[in-house]
């Protein structure tokens, strides 16, 4: 009974409309084991506390018990009691404990992480600020005694509510980078030459050019599975501890809007090359269409065409301006394996 008063009660408080009908109320509980009864005597509680008051031009129900058809909701009242209890907490709880953000997201919110929040708030009353790094399960055991409640139970979320986030220093954690070895060039003597490494967005393109990697010139393929490539290309000087070399990494994703960003956030990161001979042979083939609502960044666009030859600058910017791509799969296996082989690299 309590959570349909809770839920009703935040419904009633983030309402934009004047009034709202009983059908409306009664889809809040579609799917959950919520009897009728039990729902009219929450709206009857309300009723009475006038937090909701019949329009009587609608009229009532005939069941029993008997709602009206229309409310019109009086919800200054809880927004009013709400803002006072978060003001009282704002007294009482650690003062870089941020409440701000529960003016709108609201109480059921608010109470739901408020246990969380007070054990923060006897961390901090007993330990200063950290100065050194800690992995997500260190921090996560001495704020709260749970070691996965960072990473798997929303804790990082509350943290960044709260404002905290930044402030405790705690390592992000990446899944591994996966990558394929080329083991003819780990055991090569010491060398001038740069260390080549080709990051690939898609599995079926990684998965073609697997077979090749040996034929090849590069150190490493390495699947980035979309975006996770931006995070997880900071375990590559751990993966591949190979030391006292240059290591140069060329990028080949999708030609539309989706893989130029996934480029242009990497080279933020560390300088990546656009695999040239890849997209130069996706461009001699017919575009595909269907990536007219992709998100266009100007800067990353720029910052890739930039690399490209003149011609293909203007032939690709005109493509995508019209909603055309090319995704990686434009190219067969075959087609992959010998540009991968035979392109200039270096």
């Amino acid at each position: 009974m309590k959570e349909v008063q809770l839920k009703m009660s935040e419904f009633i408080k983030m309402a934009k409309q004047a009034t709202v009908w009983t059908e409306q109320l009664e889809k809040l509980f579609d799917g959950e084991q919520v009897t009728y009864e039990q729902f009219a005597e929450v709206v009857l509680a309300m009723e009475e506390t006038g937090l909701l008051t019949e329009v009587k031009s609608a009229g009532r129900r005939s069941k029993r018990p008997s709602l009206a058809n229309r409310y019109r909701i009086q919800n200054t009242l809880l927004k009013s009691n709400f803002q006072q209890r978060l003001h009282r907490y704002r007294l009482d709880l650690h003062p870089f404990i941020s409440l701000d953000r529960y003016f709108a997201l609201g109480e059921v919110s608010f109470d739901s992480d408020l246990p969380y929040i007070q054990k923060i708030h006897h961390y901090l009353q007993n330990n200063p600020f950290p100065d050194k790094i800690a992995s997500a399960p260190e921090r996560s055991f001495a704020l709260v005694g749970d070691e996965k409640w960072v990473t798997e139970r929303g804790g990082k979320s509350i943290l960044e509510r709260i404002g905290l986030w930044d402030k405790l220093l705690i390592e992000s954690e990446y899944d591994p980078l996966m990558l394929a070895i080329n083991p003819p060039l780990l055991s090569e003597p010491s060398s001038t030459h740069p260390c080549l490494h080709l990051i690939v967005e898609n599995k079926a393109t990684f998965q073609a050019l697997l077979p090749a990697l040996t034929e090849t010139l590069f150190h490493s393929l390495i699947y980035g599975c979309g975006n996770k490539i931006v995070g997880n290309i900071d375990l590559f000087p751990l993966q591949y501890p190979v030391k006292g070399r240059e290591h140069l990494f060329y990028y080949f994703g999708d030609l539309d809007h989706s893989g130029i960003q996934i480029w242009y956030n990497l080279s933020k990161k560390i300088r990546m090359i656009p695999a040239l001979p890849f997209y130069s042979a996706c461009m001699e083939k017919e575009p595909a269409k269907g990536k007219a609502n992709q998100r266009r960044d100007n800067q990353a666009l720029q910052s890739f065409l930039a690399c490209f030859p003149f011609p293909d600058r203007d032939q690709l910017d005109r493509y995508l301006t019209s909603g055309n791509y090319y995704p990686q799969e434009t190219l067969s296996t075959r087609q992959l394996q010998q540009i991968w082989r035979d392109a200039s690299w270096i």
